[in-house]
């Protein structure tokens, strides 16, 4: 890393992010110092091109970016209380994805927040970082005219295949109409007008989607929320065309207040994309402390887990 005067003056919107968020919480600065430091020119350049989007869009003012730092803050926070109860119990908070919509889904003071907090964790979180830049590697060598996002988050993927595929057909599908209301108001956040997307609200597995398939579709961070996982994966392998690709995102030994699956190693989550009729042609799994593989589960290590896949 640049050390800190020539870091302001090159990358001076992440800068001013990195510093609202240490000034309010002393122990992510420290975190996030130790991540940046460690960080080459392509994570700088990522970094503040992503700042200045922010910056241009909902965090305009000094007080906007003080309540976006707050956002993450508090996101943080919750993440590290479910984890030391994670660890104490063994279970998460939730086992049902309809307590999860109506404590969370549902809610929009607590959806802007996560979702706030969750599109900053791609700048700090190192585990997040690098499932994006697997993302953004498969949909570089992708050929993309029709997309499927199921689940529409924070609107990070989603602003990625618009902006590099322009003619694309894009398809967002949510059970949650605040999930949906705020992918709209993201977008608006990437410069990005939300009339080229089509909002599908209802439940993936049962709402009407394009019978012609998709080839591309997106199911980030999706399978620890929802209570048939299964069928999530076959109504992909349906709605992929042959050649399509599928990118996924999941996670083992991993509580948050909304996540209802655990998934408890990385061969649960392989088998269960094997046994949807799916071939995974390329992964990533990512644990949270640095420890030997064989002691990911006993020890609860949370891993981030991605995939690239096709159909079999």
């Amino acid at each position: 890393m640049a050390n800190p005067a020539v870091a302001r003056e090159q990358y001076p919107g992440f800068m001013r992010i990195v510093d609202l968020i240490s000034r309010q919480n002393p122990l992510q600065k420290k975190r996030i110092e130790a991540f940046i430091s460690l960080q080459g020119v392509e994570y700088w350049t990522f970094a503040e091109e992503l700042s200045r989007t922010l910056n241009h869009s909902f965090m305009i003012s000094d007080a906007e970016r003080a309540e976006a730092a707050r956002c993450y803050n508090r996101m943080c926070m919750d993440i590290l209380r479910e984890q030391i109860r994670f660890k104490k119990t063994g279970t998460y908070l939730l086992d049902d994805a309809h307590q999860a919509k109506a404590s969370v889904y549902s809610q929009q003071e607590v959806m802007r927040y996560y979702m706030v907090g969750l599109l900053l964790s791609y700048l700090f979180w190192p585990n997040h970082y690098q499932l994006f830049r697997f993302f953004r590697n498969q949909a570089s060598t992708a050929r993309i005219t029709r997309y499927l996002e199921v689940g529409v988050g924070h609107g990070l993927f989603t602003a990625e295949i618009m902006r590099r595929f322009p003619e694309a057909s894009v398809t967002l599908v949510d059970i949650s109409e605040t999930s949906i209301s705020m992918a709209r108001e993201m977008m608006a956040t990437f410069q990005l007008d939300p009339a080229r997307a089509h909002f599908v609200h209802g439940d993936y597995l049962t709402v009407n989607l394009d019978s012609e398939g998709y080839d591309f579709i997106t199911m980030g961070e999706v399978l620890e929320h929802v209570n048939d996982g299964a069928g999530f994966l076959k109504r992909t392998r349906e709605l992929l065309r042959p050649g399509g690709r599928l990118y996924l995102s999941t996670c083992a030994n991993c509580p948050a207040i909304d996540h209802i699956h655990h998934f408890h190693n990385v061969s649960e989550i392989r088998n269960l994309i094997r046994n949807a009729g799916l071939r995974i042609t390329r992964e990533l799994a990512l644990p949270a402390d640095p420890m030997e593989e064989d002691r990911w589960e006993a020890e609860l290590v949370t891993v981030n887990y991605c995939a690239a896949g096709e159909r079999r």
